[in-house]
């Protein structure tokens, strides 16, 4: 196996990790994503997007089915459709970029929360990759090119994840890598 192929094997391993701890630990209703920064070949942050500890998480308030956001929010103007879960009746959001905007006000995004974990440990995440779920909105890619990342791979396209030609500019190696249905049904 050569260094590319070598290569390429971690990244996805890597990134099916981020995916996993997305999938089993995001509170977020409307996007799972997580951020692991590897160093050195093993792991020395991991990130969830979410609020802050003891903050009502977004899963507790907005419910998203089929592409639908819903709510359970008290002071959300109370529509016909709506649907139960987990004896919480959640509401038809006549605004389907509510969450956004409570998510912007509420939540971290999950390479936020893994590069302050690595300030909060005096730990540099500097020549380190960072694999993230979803590709990096602006503010995120702004704090990768601070922290001197040497490499973003991500493997799921955001709608407001415009630092890419950011980072790419200020040297980091940007790396798009799809993750594949057939990588879910490998054996562990």
């Amino acid at each position: 196996m050569n260094n590319e192929e070598k290569q390429l094997k971690w990244d996805t391993t890597w990134l099916l990790f981020a995916r996993m701890m997305a999938d089993r630990h995001s509170k977020c209703a409307s996007k799972s994503v997580a951020c692991v920064i590897v160093k050195d070949e093993k792991p020395i942050s991991i990130g969830i997007n979410g609020t802050p500890s003891q903050h009502v998480n977004c899963n507790e308030i907005y419910l998203k089915q089929d592409g639908i956001l819903y709510t359970s929010r008290p002071d959300h103007p109370i529509v016909e459709e709506s649907v139960e879960r987990n004896g919480t009746l959640f509401y038809r959001c006549e605004n389907q970029e509510e969450h956004h905007e409570w998510s912007k006000q509420h939540e971290i995004h999950a390479e936020i929360n893994a590069l302050g974990k690595l300030a909060a440990d005096s730990t540099s995440a500097r020549h380190a990759t960072a694999y993230v779920t979803h590709s990096p909105c602006h503010a995120c890619s702004l704090a990768l090119i601070a922290s001197k990342i040497d490499r973003v791979v991500y493997s799921t396209g955001y709608e407001y994840g415009d630092g890419l030609n950011l980072m790419r500019q200020s040297g980091i190696e940007v790396i798009h890598l799809p993750l594949a249905n057939e990588y879910f049904l490998e054996k562990i």
